[in-house]
Parts: structure tokens; C-alpha cells; sequence
């Protein structure tokens, strides 16, 4: 296999459910940045957050969670009025990857229409059926490659600009929005609490083991291993409020930074509800809106029963 056809026939493997492209759809010039980007937003009707913080005077740090991080260099276009993000993989993504593996992923760009940011965020991914289509019937519309029916551009950045802008508001090229609500805190910094009793290590009954120790004042960090001895580590804080405890419990350290002018540190990547910590420690998973409902709608009233059962984890103390 010829090199030049390695490369693409890689990307289509990597990127097959995307519309990868080889070179960025913005230049210098059609470079654009809105303050109210910045924030952490949850997919309506699902779990997956979209974390977007300032990384430069024109460009942001986008992460993508839904239960594992996705890291990405992102940047908002503006083309005759109309906002466009370009979304490129960060090298976080590939820290724990084995080397020889990382050297034969190719990063590419991918790219989204941007319908609004408020009061939702409606992001719009570009269709790589309706474009294939497109190129098959004309081949000379977009430079671009075919490997095994899956479709890699290769167009200049102009061209790519040209094109977007063309077929913005055609019918299916790019897909149906994903709107998406701005998270906010939930709690204050008041609110965090320490519990002596979650310092330990427990097995659960599939096998797993759940690790925590203290770090710093009200911190937790907490080493998390699967039944298959799959080792995650978790940062989290303890929040009591109206008579409930909870763990805001966040996937990466910079989380719990509580210097962060935009108080992400208050906004966890999951709640998890405290049911129990003797003789054993069980950790039901709650998500946002049930928090929300909790502690902002009907505070005073009785637990209510949860919307759906997950327990994050339950098991045994094996020691302190």
C-alpha cells in the first residue's frame, strides 16, 4: 500500500462516523471568539457534558465527557455571518495510550455549524453521507479522497470556506442540531464539607475496589478499578445541603482548581448520592437534573424517588 493511501485509509478508520479533513477550515483572518462560549454544557436528553475554557486570545480547550474525556483544540469561525467551530484532537487525548499505537493515529479536522449559544447551544456536525453523496456526483465541487466509501477532505482552508458557506443552509449537509443547556452550580463553595468515614478503601461486589484518601483541606482523590482491573483516577469534593450529601466527583484534577474565574469547580462532571458508608459504601449515581430538582426546586421536600438506579458503587471496607 502506498504510503499516501496508508494515511488515508488510516484516517477513515479512525474518523469513519466524522467528515475528517486535512487542513482547517479557518484562517487568520475569519477567526472569531465569544466570551459565552466558555462554559460547561449537558446534551439534552442524554449525559454527555461539552466543556469549552479560553486557551488563547482566539482559540478554546473543548472537552468532551461521557464517562471517558475527549480532548480538543477548537476554534470559532465567522464566515459572512455565520459561526462555525473547527475541532481538532488535543495531544491529552493520547497520554495513555501505548506509544507505538500513538504514532500511527493522524489527527484531523472536523467541522460544525454553530445555529446559537444562547439561551441553548445548537451545534450542527457536518454529514458525511450527504456530502459523499455530493462529491460522487460531482467530483471537481471539494478536493477530497475516497478510501472504502469513506470520504477525507483535502481542500485549502479557502476552499473549504467557500464551500461551508455555499452549502450552510442546504438541506442535510450538515446534520440535526444537538441542543445543549448551560450547566450552573448547583452549590457554593460554603456548601463543601469533609467526611472521615469516605477516607478508606472498600471492594465492591463485582470485584472492584474504590480507593480514597484525603487531599488538601475538603478534597478527595480517589483511585477507582474495575472488575477487568481497569485503574481510574477521580478527584472529588463532599457537598451537604438541605440535608443531603452528595459527591461532586470530577474526571480530572483542574476541576477542583477554585481559582477558576468561571467556577467550573462547581459544576461536576457526576453527582453521586452518599447512601450509605457503614458497613458498607454505596454510591448511587445521580445525573444534573435530578441534583437540580433536589437542591433548587423542592429543597425541603422528601427524598424523592429516583428516576433511574445506578449505583456508581457498592461494596465492603477493606481497610482504613
Amino acid at each position: 500500500m502506498k504510503t499516501k493511501n496508508a494515511m488515508f485509509y488510516l484516517l477513515a478508520v479512525v474518523l469513519g462516523g466524522c467528515l475528517p479533513s486535512l487542513h482547517p477550515l479557518y484562517t487568520d483572518e475569519t477567526l472569531a471568539f465569544e466570551e459565552k462560549l466558555i462554559g460547561k454544557w449537558l446534551e439534552d436528553g442524554g449525559d454527555d457534558i461539552w466543556e469549552f475554557k479560553k486557551a488563547g486570545e482566539k482559540k478554546y480547550e473543548m472537552r468532551v465527557f461521557d464517562g471517558k474525556e475527549g480532548w480538543f483544540e477548537a476554534h470559532l469561525i465567522n464566515l459572512e455571518g455565520m459561526m462555525f467551530l473547527d475541532i481538532f484532537p488535543d495531544c491529552k487525548t493520547l497520554e495513555d495510550m501505548q506509544d507505538f499505537y500513538k504514532i500511527h493515529i493522524l489527527p484531523a479536522h472536523t467541522f460544525m455549524k454553530v445555529d446559537q449559544i444562547e439561551p441553548n447551544l445548537q451545534l450542527r456536525m457536518m454529514n458525511p453521507e450527504e456530502v459523499s453523496a455530493m462529491l460522487k456526483d460531482d467530483p471537481n465541487l471539494l478536493k477530497h479522497e475516497f478510501v472504502d466509501d469513506n470520504i477525507i477532505l483535502t481542500a485549502a482552508p479557502q476552499k473549504l470556506q467557500e464551500f461551508v458557506v455555499k452549502y450552510a443552509n442546504a438541506e442535510d449537509v450538515f446534520g440535526d442540531a444537538s441542543d445543549m443547556t448551560r450547566l450552573e452550580p448547583l452549590y457554593t463553595d460554603e456548601d463543601l464539607a469533609f467526611d472521615e468515614n469516605l477516607i478508606g478503601i472498600w471492594e465492591g461486589k463485582n470485584g472492584q475496589t474504590f480507593d480514597s484518601v484525603k487531599a488538601g483541606e475538603q478534597a478527595y482523590d480517589i483511585i477507582l478499578v474495575d472488575q477487568d482491573g481497569i485503574e481510574r483516577r477521580l478527584f472529588a469534593n463532599l457537598v451537604k445541603q438541605n440535608s443531603m450529601t452528595v459527591m461532586a466527583v470530577f474526571f480530572n484534577k483542574s476541576g477542583l482548581d477554585p481559582n477558576d474565574f468561571y467556577t467550573f469547580h462547581l459544576i461536576p462532571d457526576v453527582f453521586l448520592k452518599i447512601e450509605q458508608t457503614e458497613p458498607k459504601l454505596v454510591l448511587r449515581q445521580m445525573d444534573y437534573p435530578e441534583v437540580y430538582e433536589l437542591l433548587k426546586v423542592n429543597p425541603t421536600s422528601p427524598q424523592q424517588k429516583a428516576v433511574k438506579t445506578h449505583y456508581f458503587f457498592e461494596g465492603v471496607r477493606l481497610g482504613p
